[in-house]
């Protein structure tokens, strides 16, 4: 909690200190005022978390038109107690409100001798799904972006607290915090289908970008020649450019891979390319990246084969270089940003290294020391400052030869978040660290899954989706101590008894507080 004090003076008139030594008047230190009480009861879902004077901000549940009553008192009689605007003449008040809605706050503003705080009672709808929180000594002072359910987005609080909502009409995903964006925040929205060669229609999406004050000021697609926009992730660069992903209709010679009655596929065969498109805020293409042009198709068999068999699902710009994980070929790759040529490969192959040299591209990095030998269609790969790569490692369906349908690890068993230290001058890249929910490696997350890199060190996993009752995340995000494994943050999302996935990005407890002006 922030406080103001008085500072110690040191007072040394020269001629005092000479006869009777320094004189040193010190003022106590003046905390902020607080509350004793605070209490919410209406009809909704009860207030959470418990009252605490130093817990600044509380959800309770507000439906449409709702009443509430709200029980408070000072810690001192002098404090003066504002409601809403509304003086409260004495230290202890029952505060009937009325009119509330999903979306109102109820502001607390305590005064006392020019020192103040405020606490915050945030409405939530009736429709809003559930958050729970649990906390442990060192967690990270954060607030996380997340999709909640499939039509909010909020800023989640350490405490599970949404400080702020926005309920949206069509499908909502991957509401993202852009650290270094020249806009701060964006959310992908339903905008409509597209036509494919693989499928009749698939959804296509639009970005909504949003300032400090969650004022929409932009929505993006891409631009011709791609006509799809994915929302699996998306970057806004500091000179305002936009790099959006696509899974591009596309007709490819498949004819040399087998479909699973033994025949042979098409020199025609309807697929989705992934494709990487950074454009500039005026709609002008400056690059254009295609997986086809760049991939050894062979490595991508195993997941939606031949439709969308690449399947990119995270973006990342490191020095200019765009750091790109496909989920369908088991890979992370380092594009130049410039060029597009790859820096370097990450994932197995079954390519030999002669293929490689004919190819002309690199190689990929040799996994050394992982217990499970590889990772398998994973998210979200992400560079440290030191150069090492941690990525979310689902865990299935792992690389498997075309040619003989055989794989290197059993899949579809449990999902990590795991760390290696690349070393691509060497050919190598290190395992050193991983960790599963709760340190079991007994919970696997089928679909989606995300990792993002706190300052301190910490990574911040959202678990996704699992694929039955047993093995399915019972968490939503964690926050881990990646060097001893221990869980210092849990958020539990629920619809009922479902536990909801949801991709969480960090960002700073004041970013509520910070606007362009």
């Amino acid at each position: 909690m922030r406080r103001f004090r008085n500072r110690c003076i040191r007072i040394l008139p020269a001629s005092l200190a000479l006869l009777a030594g320094a004189i040193v008047a010190c003022a106590s230190e003046q905390p902020d005022p607080t509350l004793r009480e605070l209490a919410a009861t209406g009809t909704g879902r009860e207030m959470y978390p418990l009252f605490d004077p130093g817990i600044h901000h509380y959800a309770v549940g507000c439906g449409e038109q709702s009443d509430l009553t709200l029980i408070l008192s000072t810690t001192d009689a002098d404090t003066r107690l504002t409601v809403d605007g509304v003086v409260r003449p004495n230290r202890e008040a029952v505060v009937e409100l009325t009119g509330l809605t999903g979306d109102s706050d109820i502001v607390i503003e305590l005064s006392d001798k020019g020192r103040g705080a405020i606490y915050t009672v945030h409405c939530l709808p009736d429709d809003f799904p559930t958050v729970t929180a649990r906390k442990s000594p060192g967690n990270s002072d954060i607030l996380v972006t997340a999709a909640v359910g499939e039509q909010y987005i909020a800023i989640l609080d350490t405490h599970g607290v949404p400080r702020f909502h926005l309920l949206i009409d069509v499908w909502a995903s991957v509401f993202k915090y852009h650290k270094d964006g020249f806009y701060p925040y964006s959310y992908a929205r339903l905008a409509g289908r597209i036509p494919g060669f693989a499928s009749e229609t698939y959804n296509n999406r639009e970005m909504v970008i949003l300032d400090w004050d969650m004022n929409e000021v932009d929505t993006v697609q891409v631009v011709p020649p791609l006509i799809h926009t994915n929302a699996h992730d998306f970057v806004i660069k500091p000179n305002g450019n936009y790099v959006l992903m696509s899974y591009e209709p596309a007709r490819r010679d498949f004819s040399s891979f087998h479909d699973q009655d033994g025949n042979l596929y098409s020199t025609t065969e309807g697929t989705r390319d992934s494709v990487i498109q950074e454009i500039t805020p005026e709609r002008e293409q400056v690059f254009l990246w295609n997986s086809w042009d760049h991939m050894a198709i062979e490595d991508c068999t195993q997941h939606r084969f031949p439709d969308d068999y690449a399947h990119i699902n995270s973006l990342a710009i490191v020095d200019g270089d765009i750091i790109a994980s496909f989920r369908g070929c088991s890979q992370v790759l380092r594009i130049d940003g410039a060029s597009g040529d790859i820096v370097w490969l990450l994932g197995k192959s079954n390519r030999s290294d002669a293929d490689w040299i004919a190819s002309g591209k690199p190689a990929p990095l040799k996994i050394v020391g992982d217990p499970y030998g590889e990772f398998c269609a994973q998210h979200s790969a992400r560079l440290k400052p030191n150069g090492n790569l941690v990525l979310f490692d689902n865990g299935g369906p792992c690389l498997v030869d075309p040619a003989t349908g055989a794989t290197g690890r059993e899949d579809s068993v449990f999902s990590r978040a795991v760390e290696y230290s690349l070393d691509p001058e060497n050919g190598r890249a290190t395992f050193l660290r991983h960790h599963s929910l709760h340190g079991t490696f007994a919970h696997f997350t089928l679909a989606a899954g995300h990792v993002e890199l706190l300052d301190n060190g910490n990574w911040l996993i959202s678990w996704g989706r699992g694929h039955d009752d047993e093995t399915a995340p019972d968490a939503s995000i964690t926050e881990v101590d990646p060097l001893t494994g221990e869980e210092l943050l849990t958020i539990v999302i629920t619809d009922g008894d479902a536990v909801l996935r949801t991709r969480a990005y960090p960002l700073p407890p004041d970013a509520l507080e910070r606007s362009r002006d």
